[in-house]
């Protein structure tokens, strides 16, 4: 069996800083699947009595959500088998894309619609162990608002086509938690002029990529930008005033 796993981009990315009672961190978040940039895995069933991952970066042959999602698969009885899987990876490492819980949960989406399995538990289970970007994954929408710690996704009133053309891939390999972690002891609330909050933050844990910061925005932790060309397009007045009214003057989730 062969399926895609795409890529997502956040148009926006609010961010609150953690507070005393939380280990994670509220959101708001406008996430678009990226219609034309994927990895491709295969699934075969294997003799052996363990998972084996075969990449194009050796790296995810070894640390992968993928083993974390066929080991509680195993552990509900939803299948018994052990996998080879092949990951063609075309989504960069580190670029704020969510390439890694992409493939993840496709892969998790693929066997439990292959055995007709609907269980909230086991979605919960399985995104706790992958990450918040897993509940976009799970949800199917093409286009979403995602709020809460990213557990909360509803589909948007407005439509978006997202492909490669409008992406700057930087080659930059962003640490997700880092960036996160230095975010919370800059000081200051998050007043931050653009669209994506850890934009500043991550400009200086990797400072090359203040070359791009007038050439489009910032998705995720980085290191990815959406060119200008795409908010020329779509950022209109209605998605403006949405955006002011429900995520730039909205101090609290």
């Amino acid at each position: 069996m062969r399926l895609r796993a795409y890529a997502k981009v956040n148009i926006w990315l609010k961010v609150w800083k953690k507070d005393y009672n939380s280990q994670y961190h509220l959101i708001n978040s406008l996430v678009v699947k990226v219609k034309n940039l994927y990895d491709s895995i295969t699934i075969s069933k294997s003799n052996n009595d363990f998972d084996e991952i075969s990449s194009n970066l050796k790296v995810l042959e070894k640390e992968n959500f993928i083993f974390n999602v066929l080991d509680i698969l195993r552990k509900h009885n939803i299948t018994k088998n052990f996998y080879k899987v092949k990951l063609k990876k075309r989504i960069p490492l580190g670029a704020g894309l969510g390439g890694g819980t992409s493939d993840a949960i496709t892969l998790a989406k693929y066997f439990l619609r292959k055995y007709k399995i609907i269980d909230s538990n086991i979605n919960k289970e399985i995104c706790k162990a992958v990450g918040f970007d897993s509940y976009f994954y799970f949800s199917d929408f093409e286009s979403a608002i995602v709020t809460g710690y990213g557990e909360k996704v509803e589909t948007f009133f407005k439509k978006f086509k997202v492909y490669k053309k409008h992406l700057i891939l930087t080659g930059v390999n962003c640490n997700t938690k880092k960036v996160y972690q230095e975010f919370d002891l800059t000081p200051g609330e998050n007043n931050s002029i653009y669209l994506n909050s850890l934009t500043t933050t991550c400009i200086q844990i990797y400072p090359k990529l203040s070359n791009f910061i007038d050439k489009g925005v910032m998705s995720g932790s980085g290191s990815t930008f959406i060119k200008k060309m795409f908010y020329d397009k779509y950022f209109n007045k209605d998605l403006k005033d949405y955006y002011i009214k429900n995520v730039k003057n909205y101090n609290k989730m």
